[in-house]
């Protein structure tokens, strides 16, 4: 939604003077400039004014550095198109080459400023001085960025945009004068148009009855936002803090939606962590599709907010971020262990909550094992933000994996002391690795260093194997007598070509009396192990519900999309007797998907007879390739089929005419390599499907409708052929299904919790009550 000067009932002129900064000193109260703060750290107080119509940002600026640089030689960064107008004291602009500078998360100072986006500044202090001032305007409007095709998680991205719809500040905007990788305390005051919100980190208002938004923390900060534009703001009390959703149009609806949710995240993690640090937390709809999480809010897309998964999935996450990132701060030089904590306590614990924590622990895996490969793999401590499938396999996947493993060690209730632990010590520092398995260890009473460093400080996974397996038929006796106990036997292996793992492996062993559980300690290449149980065993699984970081064998799950786009060399065969549209079409999918080098793909015709590969994922596309038959064949056990009026897939059925079908199955020459049936009708939903591909790599099976194209049918095949499961049956029995291995119920590490809202519930107490409702009592006209 986009508005121009006269939307806001002024001219260019008359908006000029009614956001003059001349107007904002008065905008900080006398008591703001005075507040204790801690000395150890900058502080900021700024004065800014936007004006979007124009795209420029007019601000001032004092700095107080710590008592440490009293005296000294500051250095910060401005943004390019920022011109100082005024500064004290006066500051000298350097070169890019002037000496190495700071470094930041953005880069050194020297290395930003080549980019051409920052400047480089330098002011000296004299004896005893703590504070400079700065006055600097300039328009910021750096564009934005489409990530590579290989991220196909990736938002279109800016550093930094000031725009008739909303604005976007960030610290890699550089729209104060940056002082490189430092925490930092602010006050600010900023002025917007009529009808505008600005949110920042802290605590304060959007908009006050002058029309300038304040904003303040206390609490220490690594990065300064102002975001906003033309929004409706919605508020509730979520115990102390104040719960805020900004819509860019009214909706009470969605807007209560967000708000209940807040309130419950709120308590839910305040009980598991420890205190909320801000007075409030507010969702603020953006004006492109974004998933980014700041102190005290986030801001979301307008398409993602209407997803109704993002309650339950992302959104707790950018709320949880506040403990973790924006309270206890990362120390990026040895590693970010927070994404991964952070999905493990959000994303996996709804899942969890709901019966599905080992179904998402095998979505992890799957992803490490079809993204991470030997040259894109790295230890958690290289680990500084995701930029690909790669990144965010061993950032985020094997850091949840560490916290996992970690967990079942120590035990739940250890566990969630260490957390406490942690965030009481490390809040508002940055903190690492190190340091969480120090708290983890002293909550639990053991020294978890070895166990860090071993899933922190090595890349690379364990790939285990299970081998020689037996069990006894009838009980063991001991001198003629039967003990009633059952024996089983194998070896445990690791694989991999480095060097074994320390691991505690999970072993299900189901019994014709149901399901026992048992765990093994495996350190070298063959660990051999001997388990009893109390019935006699049926079947073996080795780590059943996936709670180690391992290397998954690709029978362990159902062919994917994910192994498609993971593997680094594809071919793909497209039908020679199609349409010279639809070759095109299929031509430009391939060229999408390899665009940025992401994927090596080499092209052939169906009428091409050579050898196929083994070594490589293959793409089949069109309803007349020759090669459909050949490595897609009907297959009863999961239920495919390529009809003659459409695909049936495990029961769903997919029309030819007007639908689109995307079908994986196993390479038949190499069971770990995947091969897949493209069929796009209308053509038009070509490149649509190129696009929404890559976001499906945990299905099977897919079909869409139209040009779109729309999402309709979507599932997984069943997978029964895992080399980790072992059935001890004879095989003349193995036709009947096993018994369900009902493993042992486990409990969440933390629930929802109910929030009660005493102003809510008092509102529908005089609604109820009205006297144009009668009363509602038993009896009445009204109650009917």
């Amino acid at each position: 939604m986009r508005h121009t000067a006269i939307a806001f009932g002024i001219t260019l002129a008359a908006l000029a003077a009614s956001l003059s900064l001349a107007q904002l000193p008065s905008a900080l109260p006398p008591a703001a400039q005075s507040v204790a703060h801690s000395a150890a750290l900058p502080r900021y107080v700024l004065e800014a004014v936007l004006d979007p119509a124009a795209r420029t940002l007019d601000s001032k600026a004092s700095v107080e550095v710590p008592e440490a640089l009293a005296g000294q030689a500051i250095e910060f960064l401005l943004a390019a198109p920022l011109e100082v107008v005024e500064s004290a004291p006066s500051v000298e602009k350097l070169a890019a080459d002037a000496g190495a500078g700071f470094i930041g998360i953005n880069g050194s100072s020297s290395a930003v400023t080549r980019t051409g986006r920052a400047a480089r500044y330098r002011v000296q202090l004299a004896a005893g001085q703590r504070r400079f001032t700065l006055h600097y305007r300039g328009r910021i409007d750096f564009g934005f960025d489409t990530p590579g095709q290989e991220y196909a998680r990736g938002f279109n991205e800016t550093a930094g945009v000031i725009r008739e719809d909303g604005v976007y500040l960030a610290g890699s905007t550089l729209w104060y004068p940056y002082l490189g990788e430092t925490l930092f305390t602010f006050e600010m005051a900023a002025r917007s148009p009529e009808g505008w919100q600005l949110v920042s980190p802290g605590n304060g208002t959007a908009r006050d009855p002058q029309g300038v938004a304040r904003w303040r923390s206390e609490v220490p900060l690594d990065e300064l936002h102002i975001v906003g534009g033309p929004l409706t703001r919605y508020a509730r009390s979520a115990g102390a803090v104040t719960a805020e959703v900004y819509l860019r149009k009214p909706d009470d609806a969605l807007a209560a939606k967000y708000l209940e949710s807040t309130a419950h995240n709120l308590e839910m993690y305040r009980g598991l962590i420890g205190t909320y640090p801000y007075e409030k937390f507010a969702l603020v709809e953006n004006f492109w599709e974004t998933g980014y999480g700041m102190p005290s809010f986030t801001l979301l897309g307008p398409q993602i907010i209407r997803f109704p998964f993002i309650l339950t999935s992302s959104y707790p996450h950018e709320i949880l971020h506040n403990w973790w990132g924006n309270g206890v701060f990362v120390n990026y030089a040895r590693g970010n262990w927070c994404e991964g904590l952070t999905a493990y306590l959000a994303d996996h614990l709804y899942k969890e909550q709901q019966g599905q924590g080992a179904e998402y622990r095998r979505d992890t895996l799957k992803k490490y094992r079809d993204f991470v490969k030997e040259a894109r793999d790295f230890p958690l401590t290289e680990f500084r933000s995701r930029h690909s499938p790669a990144t965010e396999a061993v950032g985020y996947g094997k850091a949840l994996m560490t916290f996992h493993m970690a967990r079942r060690r120590v035990g739940d209730a250890a566990y969630v002391r260490g957390l406490q632990r942690f965030y009481r010590e490390q809040k508002g520092k940055r903190a690492t690795f190190d340091d969480l398995a120090r708290a983890q260890g002293a909550a639990a009473n053991t020294d978890l260093t070895a166990f860090f460093n071993q899933w922190v400080t090595r890349a690379g996974a364990p790939d285990l194997r299970v081998a020689s397996v037996s069990a006894t038929a009838t009980p063991p006796t001991v001198g003629g007598a039967d003990v009633g106990r059952y024996g089983v036997r194998g070896v445990l292996r690791q694989a991999q070509k480095a060097a074994p793992f320390s691991l505690d492996v999970p072993i299900a062993v189901r019994t014709v009396a149901g399901t026992e559980m048992f765990t093994v300690a495996a350190t070298a290449r063959e660990t051999p192990f001997e388990l009893s149980t109390r019935a006699p065993p049926l079947s073996v699984e080795i780590d059943p519900e996936f709670d180690l970081f391992r290397l998954l064998d690709a029978r362990e799950t159902a062919p994917s999309l994910g192994q498609m786009f993971g593997d680094p060399e594809i071919l793909a065969i497209l039908p020679s007797t199609a349409s010279p549209a639809a070759r095109a079409a299929y031509q430009k999918m391939i060229e999408f998907w390899g665009g940025g080098n992401a994927q090596k793909i080499a092209v052939r015709e169906d009428t091409d007879n050579s050898p196929l590969p083994t070594d490589r994922a293959i793409w089949v596309f069109g309803r007349d390739n020759a090669y459909l038959r050949k490595l897609l064949p009907d297959d009863a056990a999961t239920g495919f089929k390529a009809g003659a009026d459409g695909v049936d897939a495990s029961g769903s059925q997919i029309p030819y005419t007007a639908h689109s079908a995307v079908i994986v199955r196993r390479h038949p020459l190499n069971p770990t390599k995947a091969v897949a049936w493209v069929v796009a009708d209308p053509l038009e939903a070509a490149p649509g499907l190129a696009r929404k591909l890559p976001h499906y790599g945990k299905y099977s099976f897919l079909g869409f409708e139209g040009a779109e194209p729309a999402n309709t049918v979507k599932g997984e095949w069943v997978a029964a052929d895992s080399p980790l499961h072992v059935d001890l049956r004879p095989s003349t029995a193995r036709a009947t299904a096993l018994p369900p291995a009902n493993y042992p119920a486990r409990e969440a590490l933390a629930k929802l919790p109910a929030v009660f809202d005493g102003a809510a519930m008092l509102e529908r107490v005089r609604w109820l009550a009205a006297p144009e409702r009668e009363g509602r009592g038993l009896g009445t006209p009204a109650l009917e």
